[in-house]
């Protein structure tokens, strides 16, 4: 047993593993947090995790790395810690994780902490979520996203649903700020990039949707079963908070940052598809007459 060689099982764990040491410098990175990360151990031995690599946030978006940081609370007082955060992938977009911060001992002495994570999957609604579109004609190109023929087609049959079984839902639509300057700055290829960036921070994070799809352009679109005005206001504050804290990396310019603004509504007695989605859109503009950044739901 003395001959083991536990890097080779730690690079063998389906779960991303990272271990720093006192001064929180990483001094192990394995194959699991490669896959999740897309950072390999030569990008991070060496490096520190306040340099803020992962850029974690947690539901609310303070930034875990300069406050709240587990590994370092671990390091002070031993105590493990569990939490659910978002990483940012090499790539930029945000990734859903459950993260286990452990300390490590030497003769009764706490010289290092390990952190293990793994991708964090949300329950998904009762309802069949479309991430899967039936045909081309009904899916984005750019994104792979359901595109807005087949969100017509979806949102006319909750609107059904409604009518016949009382399944309340809501409709959000998401919009790019500053879409435009950004295109004008940088090209369309970096803008597509963005758009790509943001769907796949979408459908990796926002899992109890029935549906998230490409709208128009800048703009995304999502439907929600089940939800009150306060449930809606939440999940539109979260993608609110992760669009906040994604950001497009680059190769000759600086990271592109970006923010969204959001409208949205739960459906009402006296709805048809054309009133809700007027006034989704008014919301959206006025959520973009604030200055962006920000959702307004009722």
């Amino acid at each position: 047993m003395k001959n083991i060689d536990y890097r080779l099982i730690l690079d063998a764990l389906y779960e991303g593993v990272y271990i720093v040491d006192k001064d929180r410098k990483i001094i192990y990175w394995n194959q699991g947090a490669k896959r999740i990360t897309g950072y390999s151990s030569e990008e991070t031995i060496g490096k520190y995790c306040h340099d803020n690599i992962l850029n974690h946030i947690d539901v609310y978006g303070r930034q875990l790395c300069l406050d709240g940081c587990p590994l370092r609370e671990t390091l002070v007082d031993g105590i493990a810690r569990d939490m659910d955060s978002y990483l940012q992938h090499k790539r930029g977009h945000r990734i859903p994780v459950r993260l286990k911060a452990m300390p490590l001992y030497e003769d009764g002495v706490i010289t290092g902490t390990i952190e293990v994570f793994t991708e964090n999957v949300e329950s998904f609604s009762p309802h069949k979520r479309s991430d899967m579109t039936p045909s081309k004609s009904l899916k984005d190109a750019l994104t792979g996203l359901p595109n807005k023929l087949y969100f017509e087609h979806f949102l006319n049959a909750k609107m059904n649903d409604y009518r016949i079984l009382d399944i309340p839902f809501g409709v959000s639509i998401v919009d790019i700020d500053n879409f435009e300057g950004i295109n004008n700055t940088f090209g369309k290829q970096l803008s597509d990039d963005l758009l790509v960036l943001l769907a796949d921070s979408f459908r990796h994070s926002i899992r109890m949707a029935d549906m998230i799809g490409r709208w128009q352009n800048d703009e995304f679109v999502f439907i929600f079963s089940g939800v009150t005005n306060d449930s809606l206001n939440m999940v539109c504050e979260k993608i609110r908070v992760l669009s906040e804290g994604s950001c497009l990396r680059t190769s000759g310019f600086s990271d592109i940052d970006i923010t969204v603004s959001i409208g949205a509504s739960v459906v009402r007695k006296d709805d048809t598809v054309e009133k809700i989605l007027a006034r989704v859109s008014e919301r959206l503009k006025k959520a973009k007459r604030k200055g962006g950044n920000s959702c307004i739901t009722k």
